[in-house]
């Protein structure tokens, strides 16, 4: 039997649950899989998280720099090729958490805005 998997009994002695979507409430089992989902959270403009896993090869300015939208961020090599980051808006940055060589995975928080 896969471990992933209730019996049917297993799936009886479960308490329904009650999920409401868009204003009808439903009676349902919820599965573990979506039980234990990572919950959603409004994204934070001010934070920039790498979108590739891969290597810093240049940054280009530090914690307490002003820069402009549109100026270089960084160099990250992923998947043997270059990718060029620029700021997307204006604003000074807080603190920068990479420098070059730090290989950085997917969803890594490389700086932040004040």
């Amino acid at each position: 039997m896969d471990n992933n998997k209730e019996s049917g009994n297993e799936l009886k002695n479960r308490p329904l649950k009650t999920l409401m979507i868009h204003g009808e409430q439903y009676k349902t089992l919820y599965t573990n899989k979506f039980e234990n989902r990572k919950t959603w959270a409004k994204p934070d403009a001010r934070k920039i998280f790498s979108i590739l896993p891969g290597t810093v090869l240049k940054v280009s300015h530090n914690a307490g720099d002003t820069v402009e939208k549109g100026e270089l961020m960084m160099v990250l090599e992923a998947m043997k090729m270059q990718n060029t980051y620029y700021y997307p808006f204006s604003g000074k940055i807080k603190e920068m958490y990479v420098k070059p060589g730090d290989k950085v995975p997917k969803g890594f928080l490389m700086l932040e805005y004040e």
